[in-house]
């Protein structure tokens, strides 16, 4: 599913209107007529409620209007707050106003902050509130009697729906920019939004319930922000051959650990075996050798030779090489220091190894002495960072990669054409071509030691099975933060850590991919239930 900015859904709706002859006004009613069906599926009891309907003087408080048009046509009880005069409304909003004005529907005008408190009553005397007040566009934070009365409302306690977008939120950033509304559910229409997506923003959006009024979707086909979806990673697996071997499955060489960071070399291997890698070798410091050997015995290891601070030492550089013949994916970086030899031995392999490469961890740390020379590698290449790590590859602030993290990440990503997988809620990858795509899996739970570790393994892990570096980073990051959501229900977000991650794998492979390729079944279904982000996921925000 497409993500857009506010100015490429103006486009898209300047070419549905030109282009296709789809008018405006038809638009605005089937967005009406969208929301309508959401709030009576939502309230059952619906006709037992007063609703209050608040309404800007653009588009989408032509929304707003003919919401009020249909909930009144239906017999339930309704007030139009027209947060303008009626003569400053124009377009198509004004066409539906002299509708509801000639159908008798109460509306009552606020324009200034007298008007406010003379209806505060009425306002409170509702039990649903529909937010039609901004819609998208809006950059600059909200000022004067439009910020007194989002305050109003936030803090009336009733059930509120966003048309849109929650208004005073930026539909292009994740940030919050002043007031604004939050919502309970938003209904957005056509497409999601950046904002309905990227945090903190996305978490005063509510569910968001993403519906169809019309517009056609091959509009869409020059945006290159996308939301992964549950069918998109289905479509990539495929069902084993019965007559396989392990060898059929990859062999991964996993470069990592140091001492006293032996766990994140254990998480990414275990992480690759399980999620379907035939072989995993672990090549890691020589005295750490015999305790991995005894703990994860799925594992083969390569013990190296190290420094006098127990990392791998530059001189291990023969015998990694000589290792990685036959080999189909080198993973580096988890728990390997960032020690002098060991981060020159990184750039030494980095020159040499003719395989895909997963760079994490203290590995990307290590990567930033080398950047240059990633532009001279062919070697297909994903990196992971967390916020710190990238913000030290970009020499910035993890504030001002906040404010920009798409961009920062893509243009990253187009310059040493390598794939990124920034992590962190609503993981964002970077593919060198342009494709960028949002991650709707995973919880705070998952803010724990390790779990980054268990992502790389994954990644590892579908490469090793002959996937396509895209196709096994977008499942990987997906799967991961499926199988963090099914440990935290479990085991709730606060005792969740990386070796649950590891333990709920199974699962979420067998949820999204189903009986036919892993034996089991899906226990719910698809992400169409919702459109957008899964509904399992609005308990954790």
């Amino acid at each position: 599913m497409k993500v857009v900015t506010a100015e490429e859904m103006q486009e898209i709706d300047r070419k549905t209107i030109e282009d296709y002859g789809v008018q405006g006004i038809v638009l605005m009613e089937n967005a009406g007529i969208q929301v309508v069906r959401v709030l009576l599926e939502r309230h059952k009891d619906i006709s037992e409620k007063r609703i209050g309907i608040f309404a800007g003087k653009g588009n989408n408080g032509g929304d707003g209007m003919v919401i009020a048009r249909h909930l009144v046509t239906k017999g339930i009880d309704t007030t139009l707050f027209l947060l303008a005069r009626k003569e400053a409304v124009s377009g198509d909003a004004n066409t539906n106003l002299k509708i509801v004005t000639e159908m008798g529907i109460r509306t009552l005008e606020i324009d200034s902050l007298e008007d406010f408190e003379l209806h505060k009553k009425e306002i409170l005397r509702c039990d649903i509130f529909v937010d039609a007040i901004l819609g998208t566009g809006l950059n600059s934070p909200v000022r004067g009697y439009y910020k007194d009365i989002i305050s109003f409302l936030n803090n009336a306690g009733k059930f509120t729906l966003s048309v849109d977008i929650p208004s005073g939120l930026s539909s292009d950033a994740g940030e919050i920019i002043g007031e604004h509304i939050k919502a309970d559910i938003t209904v957005t229409f056509g497409f999601p939004k950046r904002g309905h997506l990227l945090y903190p923003g996305a978490k005063y959006v509510g569910r968001l319930e993403v519906v169809d009024i019309s517009i056609p979707g091959r509009l869409s086909n020059k945006v290159k922000v996308n939301l992964i979806e549950e069918e998109d990673i289905r479509a990539i697996f495929h069902p084993r051959d019965t007559d396989s071997h392990k060898g059929n499955y990859g062999h991964i060489l996993v470069v990592a650990g140091s001492i006293g960071k032996g766990g994140a070399a254990a998480l990414a291997s275990m992480s690759a075996l399980k999620i379907g890698a035939g072989l995993v070798t672990l090549a890691l410091p020589e005295s750490m050798n015999l305790a991995v050997e005894m703990g994860i015995p799925e594992v083969m290891t390569l013990p190296l030779p190290q420094t006098n601070k127990g990392t791998i030492d530059l001189s291990a550089k023969d015998k990694i090489l000589d290792s990685l013949e036959g080999k189909d994916v080198l993973l580096i970086g988890p728990g390997i220091s960032t020690h002098p030899r060991t981060v020159k031995l990184l750039g030494e392999l980095l020159r040499a190894v003719n395989c895909p490469v997963v760079i994490d961890a203290d590995g990307i740390n290590g990567v930033k002495t080398y950047l240059d020379l990633l532009k001279d590698i062919s070697t297909p290449m994903i990196m992971t960072p967390h916020p710190g790590e990238m913000a030290r590859l970009l020499d910035i602030t993890v504030k001002d990669l906040r404010a920009k993290r798409l961009e920062l990440t893509q243009n990253l990503a187009e310059k040493y054409n390598i794939y990124i997988a920034l992590k962190g809620a609503r993981s964002v990858i970077a593919e060198p071509g342009g494709e960028i795509y949002l991650n709707p899996t995973g919880n705070p739970g998952m803010a724990t030691a390790g779990a980054g570790d268990v992502l790389s393994g994954i990644i590892a892990g579908l490469i090793s099975q002959r996937f396509s570096l895209s196709n096994a980073l977008r499942s990987a990051v997906y799967l991961h933060g499926l199988a963090g959501d099914i440990a935290s229900e479990h085991l709730g977000q606060m005792s969740l850590i990386a070796g649950d991650i590891i333990d709920s794998i199974p699962e979420a492979v067998r949820e999204v991919v189903g009986s036919r390729q892993y034996g089991g079944g899906s226990r719910v279904g698809g992400m169409d239930k919702l459109v957008c982000p899964c509904e399992r996921m609005q308990e954790y925000f």
